[in-house]
């Protein structure tokens, strides 16, 4: 049974910051896009494809953790990981060390199933060779269809130990999902035909330590697709698809929040 827990925007202890007034919300894709341009302290290469990198954020401090995020863009090559930045400058100044992970998608080479996900399982391999970077007990962090790869990353991944999962309007059931006639869910339908005998590998099984965070007002992902056993839902009201990667918004502090508490019960 999944639990459900509504969080009511007048009683929660983050107001939206001041540079968001609630008639801005719920944001666009395009607001993300033009958040101020940061760039990462160094970048990895896992392969020699050239969506095959990773970029590291690493905290300033002792840090509070490590966060491996998976950015979405429905599984396309048209949307990569620099959209992906200021949410990873902004929980690096958090305490996080964050490596946000490109990968190939549907227009590369290989990009499909299986290849996307193997490109997340080979960035995460070298992530446990960088010294910098402590992947032990990290908690990953998917947005979308990227929300999709990491939970599927986590309940395969058997190498090191993963504090938890926080899905960000992620994508639990591809199947049901790639059935609808949106954009994002053709293109659902196109990365399950990349690979349609293997379908049953690309569905989300429930797990421990899953956090799914979804914006009430998401018109892309619907909120069916928190219905995964065993994990926490939290839903936010007035927010939508891309307020959940907007540092500027009430989203955010809910964000910190479930990545702290995954990784202090991983400390403990």
């Amino acid at each position: 049974m999944f639990r459900f827990i509504p969080v009511l925007l007048a009683c929660a202890a983050f107001a939206v910051p001041p540079s968001l007034s609630a008639s801005t919300l719920p944001v666009s894709f395009r607001d993300v896009l033009e958040l101020p341009d940061v760039q990462p302290d160094r970048t990895l290469r896992y392969g020699e494809e050239d969506a095959q990198f990773i970029e590291v954020f690493d905290a300033r401090d002792a840090g509070a953790g490590s966060v491996v995020f998976v950015h979405g863009g429905c599984w396309l090559n048209a949307f990569d990981v620099a959209h992906g930045r200021p949410l990873a400058h902004a929980l690096r100044e958090h305490g996080f060390s964050v490596a946000a992970l490109e990968f190939r998608r549907l227009g590369d080479d290989g990009g499909g199933w299986p290849g996307t996900l193997d490109d997340i399982h080979a960035a995460l391999r070298l992530l446990q060779e960088d010294r910098h970077f402590a992947v032990q007990n990290a908690v990953l962090v998917g947005h979308s269809a990227g929300g999709h790869l990491a939970l599927l990353a986590a309940q395969h991944e058997d190498s090191f130990a993963i504090a938890g999962v926080v899905g960000l309007a992620a994508i639990t059931d591809i199947q049901t999902y790639a059935e609808g006639n949106s954009g994002c869910e053709q293109s659902a339908a196109r990365f399950v035909s990349t690979a349609p005998e293997a379908v049953a590998k690309m569905m989300v099984q429930p797990q421990p330590n899953v956090h799914l965070l979804h914006g009430e007002e998401d018109a892309i992902v619907s909120q069916e697709q928190t219905h995964l056993a065993d994990a926490q839902v939290t839903i936010l009201p007035e927010l939508g698809h891309f307020d959940l990667i907007h540092p500027r918004t009430s989203a955010f502090p809910v964000l910190l929040n479930a990545i702290r508490a995954f990784t202090h019960h991983a400390q403990e």
